[in-house]
């Protein structure tokens, strides 16, 4: 397996360096601006403050805004890197310090807009239209929002308690190693996350069972103690936005956050809760038939089937792929990709204490996203390298939209960056492949399609659960018990499920970092589904409708996003449509 010595590493250096003169002076204007900030409070409240005013005002928060993500995406961009550094560990939280300090200083302009007249309201918003759709979304929160002393002492509270709790989980998991003795001839010895991982899509069985019992085995040696940081989140969440904020359940926040109506999160995961095991458990058992297999276990749902080729992808090879694959839908897309590795915004190269995992990190509109992922020579880091690279395209083809409006809302953050791992996926099948390779890659495109849909849902169906589960008191083994029987749910009589997958739970991130956030995969993948089939149907005349909905970024709510390109009404019938692509993606194998 190639390792990703020919990876780039990003250069954090054109943000700051630590110890620099220009950290320390943009620390000291943060510093700065909590205090002079409050000097706003008595000209908003006057009677003569006027339209030119608030274009004034709008005009600092935009900048100040900007310098605290620029601040904060640093330290998190640094603690990835190496989240064993105690000094990054330590500057995390610095920063985090002085941002919830800024915060606190800006939170009166929120309760002032918020309890504005409309009709002031609507004049001032006419006076920055740029900025309505963002100012709109302020006040629909004025029923959840607390008053000033309460607002100030939950931003403060956040810093040492959840957010603290998060850095604790991400510093615990990111330190463990893993044992490679299962493997031929002895292992290479102690192994990352990343590493262990590769060896789940292993063509050996026995391989594959050797690194899903390891992995648990490590999981569940602290498994109580990560559901204990969890219990504690899911109850301060649960704490903050049901009994003071006055939500009707932990999934109404992220509903409302995401600008989503509840009816159409829940028929998204009513549909998938009865069409993932339906479609999902036909491909398992086609799949055990192709290997050989009267049923598979859940340590094989990703097995090729076939031994693959020895891969070794040189990472400038898999550059090049994503960005013909990208091109010939849009040569601005591919562009707007290459930036990132131009640019030095790339880190793909293995390194110890790395952060596990992918992300994509926009920071500010005039500046290239910066993306992190570890590249192996695997044609699966190729699909990973695109799914990043697509969500930095989204963000820079909506730069123009500010500061506040940029970042699209989840359910539509997967769009660019799931189209990106189709547009690769097509390239690929459309290339020089021959038949076992051909079906080879259906078969990734399948693993794909259930990771992201099925798997995905119901992940977001047992998270409720979990919240409930954790309100109400109950041991981790109780939740790991839940969470296993969800895993049977899914698979029906498709997949033999062994038990020490209960713990698997604990290892998912997104539920310690962002409730809810997982439904926004399943949603988007689907979503993307419909759009390239329109793109298969109507050709180069589909391209500009998508590249509409990746500029609009967040200035719009998902749904008028959605309508400009066509798309019809979110509801039951359109998400059964996405899974009539999937059955689709089966034809053949």
């Amino acid at each position: 397996m190639g390792d990703s010595g020919n990876a780039p590493h990003w250069e954090l250096a054109q943000l700051y360096r630590q110890g620099s003169p220009e950290l320390e002076s943009d620390m000291a204007k943060i510093r700065e601006l909590s205090a002079s900030f409050p000097r706003w409070k008595p000209r908003i409240e006057a009677e003569d403050f006027d339209n030119d005013d608030f274009r004034e005002l709008m005009g600092e928060l935009s900048s100040i805004q900007e310098l605290a993500s620029k601040l904060g995406g640093y330290s998190g961009l640094y603690f990835s890197e190496d989240t064993s550094n105690q000094k990054a560990q330590a500057f995390v939280g610095v920063v985090e310090h002085e941002l919830v300090g800024l915060e606190n200083s800006l939170l009166f302009f929120e309760l002032w807009w918020k309890d504005l007249p409309d009709a002031r309201a609507s004049a001032f918003m006419d006076a920055v239209p740029g900025l309505r759709y963002y100012l709109e979304r302020l006040r629909a929160f004025k029923p959840h929002t607390l008053s000033e002393p309460e607002e100030r002492i939950i931003n403060q509270k956040n810093a040492t308690g959840p957010d603290a709790m998060v850095i604790l989980y991400d510093t615990i998991t990111n330190g463990y190693r893993f044992s490679t003795d299962y493997l031929p001839g002895g292992g290479a010895g102690d192994v990352t996350r990343e590493e262990l991982m590769v060896h789940v899509r292993d063509h050996l069985p026995e391989v594959r069972e050797g690194a899903y019992k390891e992995f648990y085995r490590v999981f569940s040696k602290e498994g109580p103690t990560l559901a204990l940081i969890f219990q504690n989140l899911a109850r301060d969440f649960r704490t903050e936005n049901v009994s003071l904020r006055g939500y009707r359940d932990p999934r109404a926040v992220r509903n409302h956050r995401n600008d989503l109506p509840d009816g159409v999160v829940a028929s998204l995961l009513r549909v998938c809760a009865e069409e993932a095991p339906r479609v999902f458990g036909e491909w398992f058992r086609r799949k055990a038939a192709a290997l050989g297999m009267g049923r598979l276990r859940r340590y094989d749902i990703y097995a090729p089937l076939a031994k693959p080729k020895e891969e070794d992808i040189p990472f400038e090879a898999a550059l090049s792929e994503v960005r013909e694959a990208f091109g010939a839908f849009s040569p601005k897309m591919a562009d707007l990709a290459m930036r990132i590795d131009q640019a030095r915004h790339l880190s793909a190269r293995k390194m110890p204490g790395k952060e596990s995992g992918a992300y994509c990190a926009s920071l500010t509109p005039g500046e290239p996203p910066w993306v992190l992922m570890t590249y192996k020579g695997r044609r699966q880091d190729m699909f990973t390298l695109a799914h990043e690279l697509g969500h930095a395209v989204h963000s820079q083809l909506a730069a123009d939209k500010g500061i506040f409006q940029y970042h699209a809302a989840l359910p539509l953050a997967e769009t660019a960056s799931t189209f990106g791992e189709m547009l690769l996926g097509e390239r690929l099948r459309q290339g020089d492949l021959d038949e076992p390779g051909r079906r080879d890659l259906a078969a990734h495109l399948m693993d794909d399609a259930y990771a992201t849909v099925g798997r995905q849902a119901f992940f977001s169906l047992f998270e409720s659960v979990a919240h409930e589960m954790a309100a109400k008191g109950a041991t981790a083994t109780e939740i790991s018990d839940s969470y296993l029987g969800n895993l049977r749910t899914q698979f029906g009589d498709s997949i033999d499920v062994s038990p020490e997958f209960a713990w698997e739970w604990v290892s998912i991130p997104h539920f310690f970092h962002t409730p809810f956030y997982v439904y926004a995969y399943s949603f988007g993948q689907l979503l993307v589904y419909s759009l390239f089939r329109r793109y298969q149907l109507e050709g180069p005349k589909f391209v500009p409708a998508f590249l509409r909905i990746l500029e609009l970024g967040g200035s719009l709510a998902p749904a008028d996003i959605l309508s400009e390109a066509g798309v019809g009404p979110l509801d039951d019938a359109f998400w059964k449509g996405g899974f009539q692509v999937i059955e689709g993606l089966m034809e053949g194998l």
